[in-house]
């Protein structure tokens, strides 16, 4: 068994407070990207319903619209109305890619984030525990 000089104890202190310092910054930095995803899936939720509105709106437009009746006919033929059914259902499928975005950020990016800054909490407790444990006794055995 070895007892500790005061260097060592200090030095001991030194990384102590270095550790809750990163700690303390990688916490932050972990908070601010949660916030940021929180933030980008809401946009992305509130412009995919947008876009579902958009489309939805002129999709009643064109339905109820004398060339939509000769659309039922002449599908195969390129028409106005067969390029805004394109472009509607192209809207339609970019609503569904933003719906989905929110989904990965709220369901897996957030939570992930979440375990990491929970784990930097639990190894910085488990560390500065056994620190102060080991500078408290004064003593390391080898």
């Amino acid at each position: 068994m070895w007892t500790f000089s005061p260097e060592i104890r200090a030095q001991l202190a030194e990384q102590l407070k270095c550790l809750e310092q990163q700690s303390e910054s990688r916490l932050q930095l972990l908070q601010d990207l949660q916030e940021f995803f929180r933030r980008k899936a809401e946009i992305e939720v509130e412009y995919s319903r947008s876009l579902d509105k958009l489309a939805e709106r002129f999709a009643a437009k064109i339905r109820s619209s004398k060339e939509h009746q000769q659309f039922r006919k002449d599908q195969h033929l390129l028409s106005p109305v067969n390029c805004w059914y394109l472009v509607l259902n192209q809207t339609r499928r970019e609503s569904k890619d933003h719906a989905t975005l929110n989904d990965i950020y709220t369901n897996n990016i957030i939570v992930r984030l979440m375990q990491i800054s929970e784990d930097v909490i639990r190894l910085f407790k488990k560390v500065s525990f056994n620190l102060l444990a080991i500078e408290d006794s004064g003593v390391v055995s080898s």
